[in-house]
């Protein structure tokens, strides 16, 4: 529509003629209807075309080829104005039955909000929390009024009611969120104020209703049942399934085995694996990508930067794996991987041991070219601040 655009041209123009013959008239009319309406065709398309594009890694949304996958990435800097927690909102105030929401870090004002606002309306709102290992609490020097914000006091007052994931034995580090059966958020992204603002996240909104179920039936463990981590028994019910014409793949840990589905995904790529990690510690994970870089394939990634020498990067780039830290003064928080340009990996899972047998987590894979481009669009964002890695021996 765009080339349409670049390509169309208005019809000739001529200097009036004195000539004012019925049949000129006639013309003149059909001339200047065409002319009006290409000018009008090309400001809709301009509004149209206008649109936030987050294939730059703006906070905004930009849709993948289906219509019911929307992919965001945060941006991270000073600014606490626009951030990705802008639509969850929107679509929390327009629930009108449920809203089921499980989060490791939370002590985002607007969202606690907006709970508290479903609540008031008669929306029935649960939520599934880490006490133990998460932050609730929002400082005062980051607080909208500038005082101590305590989000489980803000729900308590609200009577909503929070089960507690946390443990010493493991996580609840699940991050997603469900809107009347018809909407799923889920990603990277902790419902805080850092991961809002400060730190590298990607969130998905998707509709569906069998992808929708995987994720209520392990909520319902969570928040009716109180089983976790390695009691956790609730698996995906529907693994594999099509969303409109997109693969996908879901899996839980640890009930699913997902560090063994991930070793199997790298291992079937044949030309590009790229990811970013916010910890990755796997042994078996990182054999898989280093034989892959033997074979020839173009094995890269970056890890976030606090604790990178203790955990595969080492091994990866002694192997001559072109890993990086990261550049974020603060967190890049993702769990990313990109195979061949065409296949995307993410959720809540960290590359790690303690993430596949003792937390509670999440990873949703999706086999589609243009959402693929846009998360290695964000991969180049972070790749360009990102840092060769340092004191790292061989």
């Amino acid at each position: 529509m765009i080339r349409m655009i670049q390509t169309a041209r208005a019809p000739q123009y001529s200097a009036p003629s004195t000539d004012s013959s019925p049949a000129r008239s006639r013309r003149r009319a059909l001339l200047r209807s065409a002319l009006c309406s290409v000018v009008l065709f090309a400001a809709l398309m301009s509004v149209a075309c206008s649109a936030p594009n987050l294939a730059v890694g703006g906070p905004s949304a930009a849709p993948s080829s289906s219509g019911s996958i929307t992919a965001y990435f945060t941006q991270p800097s000073d600014q606490t104005t626009d951030g990705i927690d802008k639509g969850v909102v929107a679509d929390l105030d327009q629930a009108k039955k449920t809203i089921d929401l499980a989060s490791f870090d939370f002590n985002l004002p607007d969202v606690t909000d907006a709970l508290a606002r479903a609540e008031s309306r008669g929306v029935t709102v649960r939520v599934v929390l880490d006490e133990v290992n998460g932050t609730q609490i929002l400082p005062a020097s980051d607080a909208p009024d500038k005082q101590k914000y305590n989000a489980l006091d803000a729900l308590s007052a609200a009577h909503i009611p929070v089960v507690n994931g946390g443990r010493s034995s493991g996580l609840m580090h699940d991050k997603f969120i469900l809107i009347d059966s018809a909407i799923l958020y889920v990603g990277s992204w902790n419902m805080s104020f850092n991961d809002t603002y400060r730190n590298n996240n990607n969130l998905l909104r998707i509709q569906n209703s069998t992808l929708i179920a995987n994720y209520q039936a392990k909520f319902n463990e969570m928040f009716v049942d109180h089983r976790f981590g390695a009691k956790a028994t609730v698996g995906a019910q529907t693994p594999q399934l099509t969303v409109d014409g997109i693969a996908v793949e879901n899996y839980f840990s640890p009930p699913d085995g997902v560090m063994a589905k991930l070793v199997a995904l790298v291992n079937g790529a044949t030309k590009s694996v790229h990811f970013m990690a916010f910890t990755y510690t796997s042994d078996d994970l990182a054999d898989a990508m280093i034989a892959k870089h033997k074979a020839g394939v173009d094995v890269q990634g970056v890890i976030e930067n606090r604790g990178a020498s203790q955990g595969a990067l080492p091994k990866l780039f002694c192997a001559g794996v072109d890993v990086k830290t990261d550049g974020n003064p603060n967190t890049m928080h993702h769990k990313i991987i990109i195979l061949d340009d065409q296949t995307v990996i993410t959720g809540s899972f960290n590359f790690t041991v303690s993430a596949d047998k003792y937390n509670d987590d999440n990873v949703i894979v999706l086999r589609d070219h243009t959402l693929a481009m846009q998360y290695e669009q964000e991969y180049d964002r972070v790749i360009s601040i990102a840092k060769q890695p340092a004191n790292t021996s061989c």
